[in-house]
């Protein structure tokens, strides 16, 4: 696991110092790899690559990055782990290809040599990359850019009146000093309408996100970022003829695999443990893939409404993990407060449950940790969302359908008690759009409705965000693909909206903050592909025997969960009991965070915080201003 970056410089332009920018951005992300540091800069001096390395696989100085092939005509830098290196590597040397060590970046390297830039759809894991090929002669050399199939890994991208860059962080981008701070307005109202900024806008001017399971071939003689080529899509097709039993058959064994090929380590390897379904089930296939030592990490709170220790210890104990618990209270997010915040890369309303599980990993002496990250997406386990979104979009279309309809419904909702009406402002609005599987999802999924984002940004922002996050705003419309708000279309909007610009995001910058590589099994690209095919009657069976919130994960799992676990009916989530401590001194000194450069509302904010106090709001929309507190800083 490492941090990559690196500068292209356009024609007629001279940098003379990019050494020095080039240093400034491998001491950006130095945390993500504290092992090696590596710059690799072209012969013409017009292409530089960078490399800070977290050494998981092949721990020698032959792994080192930039890695160049022995004529030095192609080089890598490259973050991530490719699970099926060793097959693609005796495909390679069957081929004649000599290696010099025993990482995956040189898999990459000389698949790169072989096929070219099919080699990427063909890597099995999570990665970002960085390829220069100079082959064919420094005026016709090209950078390839790529990112694995479901975005785990990020990847970002600017470009200048100088140069192309681009970075694992959008700090690392900032640090080269060649890339402005001042913020997006779409990218602010993406994120205030989300709860983290809609890729590929980010909350920086000029500065983009490359699409998962995408391409982006730049050319070192005239480079631009232009558009990224897709290599892959999320599954749309269903197979209706799989029934209960092949399913829960074909989901043991593909679970099973996709832990399995994680387990390769030559760093202390481990897993989060919750106590919910995903992260128990992951643990369960650990133990049936080893009979070695498993360590477990997991959150206490003293409010015991939050705590899920009794299921965390449950699933230790069965499988015989050394189980490390660590008790977190309002003082120690107040005391990591500002490291969290400068961990979060962009703003966010989530994270600091991976920052603390990830800090907690590193001081049990762990490298890598698994998780459940993905299984609510695959299996129907968000109750908010899969439950209730096909309900909303078919009352959207019952109001549209009414005569007056929708006027009367928006008028009731007027009506309700201020204390109440918060809570309806996404629905109100949505009755004023088309309806449509993406605009009720988007109620569902939401955090302010653009009615309050209106409302709390100034007019100046919100002008200049039109219509540039009305398109963002949608993508769960192009990641869902068509038809009605089915399953399977929630799980694929999940999947490219919710999952890759929160989740995932989250837990990259949280866990590499702590130089901590976190893999998610559960979002294998072979496991994601079968389970997305499965009909929604087998994932969510409609029979009183299948309860619980994921019933085909816990029945493929079977006797390897204890029963406490398996059959738990409730879904209770990985949060910290903010709406607790967002009431004490934290919310004084949350307050004094909120942002005063022009962004903002100040009479908006102030309304907002006295809204929580009183109870008409939710912690999250409190949070989500003060987490924009460190943007656009130096």
């Amino acid at each position: 696991m490492c941090g990559i970056a690196g500068i292209i410089l356009k024609p007629e332009q001279d940098l003379a110092d990019i050494r020095a920018r080039l240093a400034a951005m491998a001491g950006a992300m130095a945390h993500r790899g504290p092992d090696d540091e590596g710059v690799y800069l072209a012969p013409d001096g017009r292409v530089g690559l960078v490399n800070r390395r977290l050494a998981i696989r092949d721990l020698s100085a032959a792994g080192h990055m930039p890695m160049g092939n022995a004529a030095e005509s192609v080089w890598i830098t490259y973050n991530g782990e490719i699970y099926n290196a060793e097959a693609l590597r005796a495909e390679l040397e069957a081929a004649g290809y000599e290696f010099r060590s025993h990482s995956d970046t040189e898999v990459i390297l000389h698949g790169y040599e072989a096929w070219g830039t099919a080699v990427v759809p063909r890597l099995r894991g999570m990665f970002a990359l960085a390829i220069y090929d100079r082959r064919a002669g420094t005026e016709q050399a090209q950078l390839l850019l790529a990112r694995d199939h479901l975005g785990i890994k990020p990847l970002y991208v600017a470009e200048t009146a100088t140069a192309v860059l681009f970075a694992s962080e959008i700090k690392v981008l900032l640090a080269s000093g060649l890339v402005s701070r001042a913020i997006d307005p779409a990218g602010l109202v993406g994120y205030l309408r989300l709860g983290s900024v809609p890729n590929p806008l980010t909350i920086y001017q000029g500065i983009q996100g490359l699409p998962p399971a995408s391409t982006l071939p730049i050319a070192a003689d005239r480079p631009t970022a232009g558009e990224a080529q897709s290599y892959w899509q999320l599954p749309t097709d269903e197979d209706p003829g799989i029934g209960a039993a092949e399913a829960q058959e074909r989901m043991r064994a593909l679970l099973a695999e996709a832990v399995g090929i994680r387990l390769v380590s030559d760093v202390p390897l481990g897993a989060f443990l919750s106590g919910g379904l995903d992260s128990s089930a992951v643990v369960a296939l650990m133990r049936q893939a080893t009979d070695g030592p498993i360590r477990t990490c997991s959150m206490v709170f003293a409010e015991a409404a939050y705590s899920e220790a009794a299921y965390a210890r449950a699933m230790a104990e069965a499988v015989g993990a050394e189980h490390y618990e660590r008790v977190i209270t309002a003082a120690d997010l107040q005391a990591e407060l500002e490291n969290i915040l400068a961990a979060m890369d962009q703003p966010s309303v989530d994270g600091v449950n991976t920052y603390f599980v990830s800090q907690t990993a590193r001081q049990a002496g762990l490298t890598v940790a698994l998780s459940g990250l993905g299984g609510d997406e695959l299996f129907g386990g968000y109750p908010n969302t899969f439950g209730q979104t096909p309900q909303v979009y078919r009352a959207l279309k019952l109001a549209a359908g009414v005569p007056g309809g929708t006027a009367v419904a928006r008028t009731a909702l007027t009506l309700l008690p201020a204390g109440r009406r918060a809570q309806w402002a996404r629905v109100h609005d949505a009755l004023g759009e088309p309806p449509s599987p993406a605009s009720a999802y988007l109620t569902r999924r939401g955090l302010f409705a653009p009615s309050e984002v209106q409302a709390l940004v100034t007019p100046e922002v919100w002008a200049a965000a039109q219509p540039r996050f009305a398109a963002a705003a949608h993508v769960a419309a192009r990641a869902g693909g068509n038809g009605a708000a089915t399953m399977g279309w929630i799980s694929r909007a999940e999947l490219r909206t919710y999952t890759h610009d929160q989740l995932l995001r989250d837990t990259d910058v949280m866990s590499m903050a702590h130089s901590l590589e976190v893999r998610v099994p559960l979002l294998d690209v072979r496991l994601v592909e079968a389970a997305l095919r499965l009909p929604a009657a087998v994932k969510r069976p409609p029979d009183k025997e299948a309860r619980g919130p994921k019933p085909l994960l816990a029945a493929a799992l079977g006797e390897a969960l204890p029963a406490l676990i398996r059959e738990r009916q409730d879904k209770q989530g990985f949060t910290f009991p903010f709406a607790v401590w967002l009431r004490g001194p934290l919310a004084e000194s949350l307050l004094q965070q909120a942002p005063e450069r022009g962004w903002l509302n100040p009479a908006a904010v102030e309304k907002l915080a006295v809204d929580f106090a009183h109870g008409r709001v939710h912690w999250s929309r409190l949070w989500a201003v003060m987490a924009l507190a460190t943007v656009g800083q130096a």
